[in-house]
């Protein structure tokens, strides 16, 4: 018996032994690969802080470079070339804030540039960025304008130094995309220097020890961040000692249970305390990222990105969706003569003042932004809260009135306001809010209101008739509503048709004869204008056919300069009904060569050397220079017909008329007027040496078939 219970206890030993062994090993290796964890999300979650604040570096460098690139006066003093004011507005900035510690001017096609760095202080530079670097800062901005977007950063090295820097075309423009060249026109690059201080911000800002920045690309198997801009250039890469909660938990865990089974279990408890302890710490510092992220650091207040994380939250799609919620948007009136007048850092000031006043007016549960340089917007959800949309905005509104006082003098600054609700009859997402509440405030901006003005469906009429017209026009085409009439254009000696202009009509069955001008811009906008062109080239080749003995001119877009395969197929088109190229004219007129001159010069080149001829058309309307004149393959030129309309009222228009048919002939180009209505036209626009002319005086538009019986006409008489 004795035996027995030695045996049973020896056996229970055994058995507790191996339990105890297994629990101890199995604990053991849990916490092993559990510490291993916290130390890889430790480190994953430091690296997703540190890309955060290169992030956040990178877009408030883009909001410097724009806030000061996108100015016309600054354009004014670089195209002046005033060294001694654009020192004043740039190299001062040195001395009123840290934002940026180079900033230069590249000028057209890079032939010239001026800068100044923080460490030389007024003393202007040529030298800061080299051709090289300019180039390809250029070639960033224009991959950054293929993406819709009209400021690139870059990361580069001055002086073996590593420097953030971000660029832009310098001037004001409606149309960045249309109306700047971001390979050739002038721009201006800021930069920030990722020295000590810099660094010394990251660590402080996000709570990351020994952050340093390293040369070259991260060796193989290290703990780090590469630094690449948005176009994949690097810069270095970055370490940090990254916190490591698992060591200290095994401080905390392994030494009582090595000692205590019993402990074990109780360890296990306190790990899990640490655990949440650490994760929780994790997730305050996630959240300091995200508020860093979504916060304008200028005014304080939520940024675009801050705005649309609360609009896309659940309880804001909630409320839009049960048709309780409102949004308000405010653009500043006045706020740009504070700039031109007073200076960026005084624009700076009103901004932040302004929020200030904001913030003063409304209930702290109003959540309200900064989302442009001079708009803010506020997303309200809630029955109540949607409910008092009006009365917030006109609180907003009056918290301006006081004017703002600035080095001693008063800026009025005031707001154009535009509100729109998501309304239980009528829910709105918040998209269609932010759309229809920024339509309103552009409606009260034109309109000079000076009280907040609410969406109604009116408000989107024109952008309806807009898209209703786009789908008429695309109809037209299939239903065959569009057709094609000719008027002659005449020899100036005796009279004889020598061609013939195409022009496109539109007879709908509802809205009746749709003007061109009217139909053509939408199409142009809407890229039906290719399906129009077309449609013009083939009716042409059907109705006038390879027997006419005069050519035919064919008006161009713009819009169909971009069109790559433009010549090739309507080469093919001509080919397929037996005509050649020299049988068609193309006509242009003068804004195609200022809007892309190198496209328009490259396309022409093309369509003159297949055989076509090209055309300059509605001359002196424009802003065309002489010089492209010469450099493009023209054949002859065509005068407004407000040119014509003066003939008859003194010297000075017959004598301007002259001078243009001097030009055509100095230039070896033929010249045609167009608008003529009277013989007395005709016979003075003779006298002065017009080849060609054109107008009722010489025929209507007419249809093939009118015009091929005009013909059999003078033939048989």
């Amino acid at each position: 018996m004795d035996c027995m219970g030695r045996t049973l206890d020896s056996t229970l030993g055994r058995y507790i032994n191996v339990a105890t062994l297994v629990s101890l090993t199995a604990s053991v290796l849990t916490i092993y690969f559990f510490v291993g964890a916290l130390n890889r999300n430790a480190v994953q979650h430091d690296r997703e802080l540190l890309s955060a604040g290169i992030e956040a570096a990178s877009r408030q460098n883009e909001v410097w470079v724009a806030d000061y690139g996108w100015w016309n006066e600054l354009l004014g003093l670089w195209e002046a070339r005033e060294k001694t004011f654009l020192t004043d507005s740039l190299a001062s900035s040195f001395s009123d804030h840290s934002a940026f510690d180079f900033v230069a001017i590249v000028g057209e096609a890079d032939h010239e540039s001026i800068g100044w760095h923080r460490e030389s202080g007024a003393q202007s530079r040529a030298d800061i960025l080299s051709l090289e670097q300019v180039q390809s800062l250029r070639g960033d901005l224009v991959e950054s304008y293929a993406q819709g977007r009209h400021v690139s950063s870059h990361f580069l090295k001055l002086d073996g130094r590593p420097y953030l820097a971000s660029v832009t075309v310098l001037g004001e423009y409606e149309d960045r995309a249309g109306m700047t060249d971001p390979a050739r026109d002038p721009v201006i690059v800021m930069g920030s220097a990722m020295d000590e201080t810099f660094l010394e911000e990251i660590r402080e800002i996000f709570l990351v020890s020994d952050v340093a920045l390293h040369n070259g690309a991260m060796p193989s198997g290290a703990a780090g961040l590469e630094l690449r801009d948005d176009s994949g250039h690097l810069i270095g890469w970055m370490s940090w000692q990254a916190s490591r909660p698992g060591v200290q938990t095994l401080r905390i865990a392994f030494l009582p249970l090595l000692a205590y089974i019993i402990g074990f279990f109780v360890c296990a408890q306190l790990i899990a305390n640490k655990a949440r302890s650490l994760a929780r710490r994790a997730a305050s510092n996630e959240k300091r990222a995200i508020i860093a992220a979504g916060t304008d650091h200028l005014s304080g207040l939520p940024n675009r990105t801050g705005f649309t994380s609360f609009i896309e939250s659940e309880a804001a799609n909630e409320a839009a969706a049960s048709g309780a919620a409102a949004v308000i948007y405010i653009d500043l009136n006045g706020f740009k003569a504070v700039n031109d007048k007073a200076g960026h850092r005084a624009g700076d000031d009103v901004i932040r003042r302004v929020a200030h006043r904001f913030r003063g007016a409304v209930d702290n549960t109003v959540h309200i932004a900064r989302v442009g340089g001079d708009e803010f917007a506020c997303a309200l959800i809630g029955a109540d809260m949607s409910r008092d949309a009006l009365d917030i905005a006109r609180s907003l509104s009056q918290s301006l009135a006081k004017p703002f006082e600035i080095d001693g003098r008063a800026f009025e600054i005031g707001a154009a306001i535009g509100i729109a609700y998501s309304e239980a009859g009528n829910p709105k997402a918040f998209t269609q809010l932010i759309h229809d509440a920024d339509l309103a405030m552009y409606r009260a901006k034109a309109d000079q209101l000076d009280k907040p003005l609410v969406f109604n469906a009116s408000l989107g009429l024109e952008t309806d008739a807009r898209s209703a017209l786009e789908a008429d026009i695309e109809a037209g085409l299939d239903r065959n509503e569009f057709f094609v009439v000719y008027q002659p254009i005449a020899q100036a000696s005796d009279g004889s048709v020598a061609s013939v202009e195409a022009l496109l009509r539109w007879e709908h069955p509802t809205r009746g004869a749709v003007p061109p001008d009217v139909f053509i811009p939408i199409a142009e906008h809407s890229k039906l204008i290719r399906r129009l062109g077309d449609f013009v080239v083939r009716s042409v080749c059907e109705e006038i056919g390879a027997g006419a003995t005069h050519s035919v001119s064919i008006n161009l877009s713009p819009a169909q300069l971009t069109d790559d395969h433009l010549c090739e197929r309507y080469l093919r088109e001509l080919h397929s009904h037996g005509m050649a190229a020299n049988q068609i004219e193309f006509e242009l007129t003068e804004t195609v060569l200022v809007n892309d001159f190198e496209r328009a010069k490259a396309r022409l080149m093309e369509l003159h050397e297949a055989g076509f001829k090209v055309n300059l058309d509605d001359f002196g309307t424009g802003f065309a220079s002489m010089g492209y004149l010469h450099m493009l393959p023209f054949s002859k030129i065509k005068i407004d017909r407000t040119f014509v309309q003066t003939i008859g009222r003194g010297e000075g228009p017959n004598k301007m008329l002259q001078a243009l048919a001097l030009l055509g002939d100095a230039l070896s180009l033929e010249m045609v007027a167009e608008g003529v209505e009277t013989e007395g036209q005709a016979s003075m626009l003779r006298l002065l040496g017009f080849d060609y002319l054109q107008g009722w005086h010489f025929g209507h538009p007419v249809r093939a078939s009118e015009l091929n019986e005009g013909k059999s006409s003078e033939r048989a008489a």
